[in-house]
């Protein structure tokens, strides 16, 4: 009889033991304090330990996002450099060189370009030409400005307006054709394209 009295003792001190891990419980998710968080477990975890959540792997890592002009499959923003290829965006609509940007267009497929290209903002502008009618009312702005009409029946209503240098080569079939480049004078009119090689027709700075 006196030992089932003792044993039945130890028994009720050791329910009455308050284990460590039972302060660290957090059965309503909200008990823990500043530097604990409930992991999945129910129990209150230090931040920063093992178990911690991991930071996501796609998380936004500050200005790393793509900060090319809309206009442009591939830039340079630094050195403002913009390359439109027609191959991997849509030239449906008039193609624009973004304002103050040294563009490459490249007029890819055919009937590319067909709806204009707006190089007046630009820095400069080379407009490649290889589709067939593509390349239709391409209007230089004030900078250097190359268009090579190597496509058939592309090139139709080149303006070179005041471009310190404006390039237009005519070498596809039936290329430059109604209406014909205007090129800055008659005196740069080379064949059925523009020259920049005078003189009077280069003033770049």
């Amino acid at each position: 009889m006196k030992s089932a009295l003792i044993g039945l003792l130890v028994l009720l001190a050791s329910c009455s033991v308050k284990h460590a891990s039972d302060q660290y419980a957090c059965p309503n998710g909200n008990e823990c304090s500043s530097d604990r968080f409930c992991d999945t477990d129910g129990f209150c975890v230090l931040k920063g330990s093992i178990d911690a959540p991991k930071p996501a792997i796609d998380a936004p890592r500050g200005d790393a996002a793509n900060t090319c002009p809309s206009a442009c499959t591939s830039c340079n923003v630094t050195q403002k450099t913009c390359t439109i290829d027609c191959s991997l965006t849509s030239c449906v609509n008039q193609v624009t060189c973004p304002t103050g940007y040294h563009c490459d267009i490249q007029c890819k497929g055919d009937g590319a370009c067909r709806n204009g290209v707006n190089c007046l903002a630009s820095a400069s502008c080379n407009v490649q030409c290889p589709g067939t009618n593509s390349c239709r009312n391409v209007q230089c702005g004030s900078g250097p400005c190359d268009v090579n009409c190597t496509g058939t029946g592309s090139c139709r209503g080149v303006t070179c307006g005041a471009s310190c240098a404006c390039d237009v080569t005519c070498s596809g079939a039936s290329s430059c054709a109604n209406p014909p480049p205007a090129c800055t004078s008659a005196a740069c009119t080379s064949g059925l394209g523009c020259t920049s090689v005078p003189l009077v027709c280069h003033s770049c700075m």
